[in-house]
């Protein structure tokens, strides 16, 4: 048997779905092909860590300096003037 599709490896280490035939097949493939092993181990490590995860875990924005000499450093490569409205900021109450 070829190598199992990553679409497939994926759905089984989501298992989200009523197993099937051929995910009876994938899993026999899978117990002697240590590349599809490590492959399904790494996505169930992933699946696991996204659907544990926190808001405290989420990724903050950088501080507004770090946005203003982005846009400085920006626009003296490009000749162009900085934005007057920063689209990664947001200015609507929340």
């Amino acid at each position: 048997m070829a190598h199992v599709e990553s679409a497939h490896l994926v759905e089984l280490a989501l298992s989200n779905a009523t197993p099937t035939d051929a995910d009876a097949e994938a899993l026999r493939h899978i117990e002697h092909c240590t590349h599809c092993r490590d492959e399904l181990a790494m996505l169930t490590r992933l699946v696991t860590a996204a659907r544990t995860a926190e808001t405290v875990d989420l990724p903050t924005p950088p501080p507004e300096d770090v946005w203003l000499r982005i846009t400085q450093e920006v626009s003296r490569e490009t000749g162009t003037p900085p934005p007057p409205h920063h689209p990664w900021h947001d200015d609507e109450p929340g």
